[in-house]
């Protein structure tokens, strides 16, 4: 009897995966533990096994199509054995519009909204490549399709709709597209899944959100000293200023609680734990593991989850669930020699931290007097449809506060 291989659900907050390479084709013989494929869920890689014998009758969902949780991927069965997709299209596989008729059985899944909690838009994958030959925005559309998924027939119709009322954009020629010449000696490379990721995830947060970036300049010579008397003690923690960063953060969010914040279609969510996501820069990309309950850890417990979670980047052994639930963002290139630069914000947050290296610089002090300091660069971004450029402002002061002096956290 055939079995059908669904997307499977790696994490708490998965809804949909990537096809990034068969490792079997249709036609091969498969055993139980044997690699099927190989799938991408937000930049992580992971191997999915068979879990029966037998023969790999149908491939339905094909490398570089996103299919959502539960949706059928593949078919497998005995050899020989005859199996019937019902479908209308067969890249309409999705787990609300597939049917799937084995030996008279049919199978049909519901979701419950067209719109997630993070404001991921859920259209069937022929919507969405429709949408995109007839410049349809989804986000503008209402489902028809089971549970409210948006499906073709709703793309068609708003392109109908579309005609018959031109807009202004339509009267704008459109961009032509940039062409590159490849001459001897240049390297060509293809996309790795981690790259189209991180690129569909920036583009999109570019688009969506209303980026505010606002910057400051603090004078870290407390926080040196405090770092280096914690690291004299603790031999064998060596805080680093992300550690420090990660614990300030989390306390000055506890003051500002709309930075602490996740944006919807039509509603935000201000969050009661604070969840600080890191970003880890691999060679392939970026990865943004999670530190959770941040505001409810001391700083030791930061420091050693901070180093765990880290190495398990850079080996590629995060959970699904290691890398979501962030409710804010820290990006730290001191390291890199930058000074300042202006961060994208990991929506459906409401900010992201970004932080430069420390400089050694004359400053003029409270006397008046030119005198030498360690300064450190600090820029803020922020979704302007949830925070307001005065309340950044005043998280960031306060931010300012720990660092120039690490007292004031407990007053």
């Amino acid at each position: 009897m055939a079995t059908e291989i669904r997307m499977p659900q790696l994490g708490l907050t998965m809804e949909e995966g990537t096809i990034a390479k068969w490792l079997k084709r249709e036609g091969d013989k498969v055993s139980v533990g044997d690699v099927l494929l190989e799938i991408t869920t937000d930049k992580l890689s992971n191997e999915i096994e068979s879990e029966v014998d037998g023969y790999l009758l149908k491939i339905v969902a094909q490398e570089g199509e996103d299919i959502p949780v539960k949706g059928l991927i593949a078919i497998i069965g005995e050899e020989g054995e005859k199996i019937d997709l019902a479908v209308d299209d067969k890249i309409e596989a999705t787990k609300d519009e597939l049917k799937v008729e084995l030996t008279g059985i049919a199978s049909k899944e519901e979701d419950k909204s067209a719109v997630t909690e993070t404001g991921r838009i859920k259209a069937s994958p022929l919507a969405k490549k429709t949408a995109k030959d007839l410049k349809i925005d989804l986000r503008e559309l209402t489902g028809t399709g089971p549970g409210g998924r948006i499906v073709q027939r709703d793309v068609l119709a708003a392109a109908e709709k579309k005609k018959s009322q031109p807009s202004i954009e339509e009267t704008i020629p459109a961009p032509q597209p940039v062409t590159v010449t490849e001459v001897p000696g240049d390297i060509v490379k293809p996309l790795s899944n981690m790259r189209k990721v991180i690129g569909k995830r920036m583009q999109a947060n570019k688009q969506i959100a209303p980026h505010v970036t606002i910057t400051t300049e603090v004078n870290v010579d407390k926080t040196i000293a405090l770092r280096n008397k914690l690291n004299a003690k603790n031999l064998e923690a060596r805080f680093s200023y992300t550690d420090i960063l990660i614990k300030m953060s989390a306390t000055a969010l506890i003051n500002y609680p709309v930075m602490n914040s996740s944006i919807t279609e039509d509603s935000f969510i201000i969050h009661d734990r604070v969840n600080i996501g890191v970003a880890v820069a691999l060679d392939e990309g970026l990865i943004v593991p999670v530190i959770r309950d941040a505001d409810r850890k001391g700083l030791k417990a930061i420091s050693a989850e901070t180093k765990e979670l880290i190495a398990k980047a850079r080996e590629n052994t995060l959970s699904p669930d290691e890398m979501n639930g962030a409710t804010f963002t820290i990006s730290n290139l001191g390291n890199y020699d930058v000074d300042g630069f202006t961060p994208v914000i990991n929506l459906p947050e409401a900010a992201i931290l970004g932080v430069g290296r420390i400089v050694r610089k004359p400053i003029v002090n409270e006397n008046d007097e030119i005198v030498p300091a360690s300064m450190m660069v600090l820029s803020l971004s922020f979704d302007h449809r949830v925070v307001d450029g005065a309340t950044a402002a005043e998280f960031l002061k306060k931010l300012k506060g720990y660092l120039e002096d690490p007292d004031n956290m407990y007053v």
